[in-house]
């Protein structure tokens, strides 16, 4: 069995069938609109510590400006997020290179969780990543950092429209984010679905 996890691009936002059309077919998908690398690795590592059965791993790791923290429970936050936490963060302490430091050690932390169980990485990107300055530690440790991202696989809304709705893939998106794992995942599981 296959584990799909990830933000609104593996769950399927925007689709009209969602669980029909997306691109993970009938295998789990915890993925959850809105998800912070750091909670969707967490929430990986708990799903798989409850689900031994999961033979293969696909995470899609978010954009980076996505962060969480806890009052009252885990929370997602953007730049966007209203409140006193998010104002805050985004204000005074945000730099693009925390937040590259912080994608690049989630995949690092779910890569070393998974030694043993097989698993692709691929993850959505944002233009603003080109203005790190520096490269960080976590990046030269994982085997995935040159993972593919969404614009590898699509093309941008501006580019290649005919792949998303307002903003997410729509079906043809999924149908070529699928074609680009059937090349990847297990035949013998991903086909399964």
């Amino acid at each position: 069995m296959i584990l799909f996890t990830g933000c609104s691009l593996t769950w399927g936002d925007e689709l009209e069938d969602r669980e029909g059309s997306r691109f993970s077919g009938k295998h789990p998908n915890i993925a959850e609109c809105g998800m912070s690398n750091d909670l969707m690795v967490m929430k990986t590592i708990k799903y798989i510590q409850e689900h031994p059965e999961i033979e293969y791993v696909c995470a899609q790791f978010s954009v980076p400006r996505r962060l969480c923290y806890y009052k009252d429970g885990w929370k997602n936050m953007t730049p966007w997020t209203k409140g006193v936490e998010s104002r805050v963060w985004y204000k005074y302490i945000d730099t693009q290179e925390n937040r590259m430091m912080n994608l690049w050690r989630n995949v690092y932390i779910l890569e070393q969780f998974l030694k043993d169980i097989p698993h692709y990485f691929w993850r959505a990107s944002e233009d603003s990543e080109k203005t790190v300055e520096t490269d960080n530690i976590y990046r030269k440790m994982t085997k995935w950092s040159d993972m593919v991202t969404l614009k590898d696989l699509l093309g941008t809304p501006d580019t290649h429209p005919f792949h998303y709705g307002k903003g997410h893939p729509n079906e043809e998106g999924h149908r070529l984010i699928a074609n680009h794992l059937q090349g990847i995942l297990p035949n013998s599981l991903y086909q399964s679905s």
